[in-house]
């Protein structure tokens, strides 16, 4: 008998054996996706393994759902590995590598054979079965009763009785292929002249001027001829109608790509590309850190990297930490490497996606750009992945499981693909520097900006502080790249032209105190006397501005003057933020929105306050101070349309307006030559979270948004507003020294025992009661505590209740297992595992997520 080891693309512990029917056999291949009934159900799942043996209840395999199968043996074992590393399900590990909207499955339908029910409960529910005039979905059965879930007890009671009928009803896959109808012309158009009918004649000629079937759209449109039309002449043998398959394409990917600009590479990136030539030549893992300061050039290292790997005939992944990015990066890539480059992320549609998936996987598309997703693209003969701003955030998935790290699932990918993986970055993560320390990955430095033109005057470098502030991966000085050379040779190349060729100076950076600008009452709104001066010579020189302000809406909290009341979101434990364009209060984290009151719900008082700025604010008051600069705004608020982000840096870098404000999107990777100016209205924002990251977070996004100014021929300035100047964070950001904040911060660490010493897992216990929540998340934290006492270092710290601790309706406490980096991550996920098996499966309404190397612990 021939068997299949299936995984089910859900949350449960698989694989599972079926018996492979014969007309199948050929198509049940390990990575082939196929329909398996499941209990009651009909799941999509995933081959894992086939083979000859004997399971006399093994139920068969339904059905194959597609033509070849849908990952490679590759994939799938880098799949087993994340499902391993990161304590989920294969099945969730599997689905995240999958496009969305694929899946097959059966829901459950509810019919009414009563009219009657003797209880209230099951009267409602054929009252709205009877509404409904059919059947209903158990989902929508439970939202029509009012309820977040469907009365599962009572249904099977009522089924029994007779009362109701539930059937499984096949649903299709939400993302399909687009096949359209395409036309050609089946015979001569001598042979067509004997048509009578004037459009008849017209659809044929069309057809008989194109080389190739015409899509049928078109050659109505052309001829004037109607869908009528086209029957007739297929019923007389002169027309065929051919379905073909098309492909659906994400804006940027349809954008004409600028001609490549001709670079003549610098020292440090011709070294680097030296040290990254032997392993792409020899087919082998290596992981490199390219530690290089904003504007040095990373990115024409990448695409040189990538030239290489394709001349290779292999296949290449980028990965950027912003789906705002990716427009800007498909442009500069597909400028080199034409129609060979496909986009992915989650913002297209899954139509969209499942096209560029699909002809990636068929190898059509050798070069894929995406955020963290992408890093699962089914690539053929993978050569290489470039992780830009490696040390993002959002490179980590929070929810659903898995809970990945996209850098860290990069390494491994390359590293079981014998393929390059090169980790770029600024402001490396503390974690990716270690690795570089420890010899773990390899490190090549890159401390100054390209070379620009700078007139004789301002090349000493006064205007701005020198580049060259990389002291290796750790931190030691000693391992500081040796600057370039400098003195007599080149003092007297200075005399003996007006325009030189050095590197660009990373921009100067001005620190402004807040509660002093208060205190002396020059801070009239967000933006303070010295920002609004530097903003203002910009404007008038005709430059180019760029604002930080990461809290969007117009004021993060209202409160009532004479009782103190503020508006918070019934369903999450914070206060709503209004919103001014069309005067709502909305949840940032569950999105619920309320009309702005007008007076006070609590007192009547009319006494409302508005604390604090968000982008609409700082929009505002920009309009007000400064009425003819052209403005744009970029945020959650503005971009949640499809393409916007796309079309706001179009029209920021066309020149159309003078100023983009946005939240901490506009801090990454953005390069625009006539940018001379940034200002961070707030830096201290996120500065005093509860995480231990929190102050490396805020350098590194200082560092950043700081790098967008001075790029080019234009020197650059950065003015930070904070109330905490004196905060390392700060200063060191001030100085452009990573070096000297690794130093400062990784003390902290080492003497707290935290990451890159130390290892996290994280457990989010989640529930709909806050009393059984907490005594859920203290006894998993018990039964955690007694597994963890043979792991020697290891220390459970929790519960505690989460920072934000009530979100879309549901409790949250946090417990983490801390140890040392020496224990291996294998022994804390036995821990990890025995807590939840010993604990069982958790009530109805509650769930324990896991969360192994959490990145954010609030």
């Amino acid at each position: 008998m021939r068997l299949a080891q299936v995984v089910p693309l859900t949350p449960v512990e698989g694989p599972f054996t079926y018996c492979v029917p014969p007309e199948l056999d050929a198509e049940v291949v390990p990575g082939a996706r196929v329909l398996v009934p499941f209990g009651r159900r009909q799941l999509t799942g995933v081959v894992v393994r086939t083979g000859d043996g004997e399971a006399p209840k093994a139920k068969p395999v339904l059905d194959v759902l597609d033509d070849r199968p849908a990952l490679t043996v590759e994939l799938l074992g880098l799949t087993k590995w994340v499902a391993e590393y990161y304590l989920c399900t294969w099945g969730e590990a599997i689905k995240a590598a999958l496009p969305s909207g694929t899946e097959v499955e059966t829901r459950r339908v509810v019919h009414a054979l009563a009219e009657t029910w003797p209880e209230a409960d099951g009267q409602a529910v054929l009252g709205a079965l009877a509404a409904a005039g059919g059947g209903l979905k158990v989902p929508a059965l439970a939202e029509a009763l009012g309820r977040k879930t469907a009365p599962q007890s009572l249904l099977r009671r009522m089924e029994a009785a007779g009362a109701v009928r539930i059937e499984q009803e096949l649903q299709e896959a939400r993302a399909k292929p687009k096949i359209e109808k395409h036309l050609t012309l089946a015979v001569t158009l001598g042979e067509a002249s004997s048509l009578r009918g004037a459009k008849q004649l017209a659809l044929a000629a069309v057809l008989a001027a194109a080389d190739e079937p015409v899509r049928q759209s078109e050659a109505l449109k052309e001829s004037g001829a109607s869908s009528g039309t086209v029957k007739s002449l297929v019923e007389k043998g002169m027309v065929e109608v051919h379905e073909l398959e098309v492909e659906r394409t994400a804006d940027e990917a349809e954008a004409p790509p600028p001609p490549p600009a001709d670079v003549t590479l610098h020292p440090a990136q011709t070294a680097a590309l030296e040290a990254l030539r032997p392993p792409i030549e020899a087919g082998e893992p290596y992981t490199v850190l390219l530690h290089g300061v904003t504007g040095s050039g990373k990115t024409e290292v990448y695409l040189r990297a990538l030239a290489a790997v394709l001349e290779r005939g292999k296949s290449g992944i980028v990965l950027v930490p912003e789906i705002a990015l990716t427009p800007q990066t498909v442009r500069r890539f597909r400028a080199h490497f034409g129609d060979r480059v496909a986009v992915l992320h989650s913002r297209m549609s899954p139509g969209e996606r499942l096209d560029a998936w699909t002809r990636i996987r068929d190898g059509q598309y050798p070069v894929v750009i995406g955020p963290r997703s992408a890093v699962f693209a089914p690539v053929q003969d993978l050569g290489i992945i470039l992780v830009d701003e490696e040390h993002e955030a959002s490179y980590k998935q929070f929810d659903p499981a898995p809970r990945y790290h996209a850098r860290d699932v990069a390494v491994m990918r390359a590293h079981r693909a014998d393929a390059v993986c090169v980790l770029g970055s600024a402001t490396p993560s503390l974690e990716t520097a270690a690795n570089a320390r420890s010899g773990k990955y390899a490190y090549l430095a890159m401390p100054d900006r390209v070379p620009v033109s700078r007139k004789e005057e301002g090349a000493s470098g006064k205007e701005g502080t020198s580049a060259s502030a990389l002291e290796g991966p750790g931190l030691d000085a000693h391992d500081s790249p040796t600057p370039p050379a400098s003195g007599a040779e080149g003092e007297s190349a200075s005399r003996q032209s007006p325009v030189l060729r050095e590197p660009a100076p990373l921009p100067t950076v001005r620190v402004v105190d807040l509660a002093r600008e208060k205190e002396i009452r020059r801070l009239k709104g967000a933006l303070s006397h010295d920002l609004r001066e530097a903003m203002q010579a910009r404007l008038d020189r005709g430059e180019q501005i760029i604002l930080l302000q990461n809290r969007r809406g117009y004021a993060p909290v209202i409160t009532c003057e004479t009782c103190g009341w503020t508006p918070e979101c019934r369903d999450c434990a914070v206060s709503l933020t209004l919103h001014k364009t069309n005067r709502t209060l909305r949840c940032h984290y569950c999105g619920r929105a309320e009309r702005q009151p007008t007076a006070c719900p609590e007192c009547g008082a009319d006494d409302l306050r508005l604390l604090g700025s968000g982008t609409q604010r700082v929009e505002e008051e920009i309009a007000e101070v400064f009425p003819d600069a052209r403005l744009l705004r970029m945020d959650l608020d503005t971009t949640s349309r499809k393409g916007a982000h796309a079309r706001l840096l179009e029209q920021f870098g066309d020149g159309e307006a003078d100023i983009l404000l946005g939240t901490q999107m506009v801090a990454k990777g953005l390069d625009f030559p006539r940018v001379t100016l940034v200002g961070v209205v707030n830096a201290d924002t996120g500065m005093l979270l509860p995480d231990f990251r929190a102050a490396e977070r805020t350098f590194q996004l200082l560092a950043q948004v700081a790098g967008r100014a001075g790029r080019h021929d234009l020197p650059g300035e950065v003015i930070l507003q904070t109330r905490n100047p004196e905060h390392p964070a700060i200063q060191h950001a001030l100085a452009h020294d990573y070096a000297a904040f690794a130093r400062y911060e990784l003390v902290e660490r080492h003497a707290l025992g935290y990451p890159p010493y130390g290892r996290l897992v994280g457990a989010e216990i989640k529930g709909t009661y806050e009393g059984s929540t907490n005594k859920l998340a203290q006894a998993w934290t018990d039964a955690l505590a007694r597994h963890a006492a043979r792991i020697e270092g290891a220390e459970v710290l929790g519960p505690v209740a989460a920072f934000v601790g009530k979100v879309k309706g549901f409790w949250r406490v946090h417990t983490h297992l801390k140890a040392p980096r020496s224990v291996p991550a294998a022994a804390l996920a036995e821990a990890v595992r025995a807590a939840t098996a010993e604990i069982g499966t958790p009530p109805k309404g509650h769930r324990i997520n896991i969360d192994v190397d959490p990145v954010g612990l609030y």
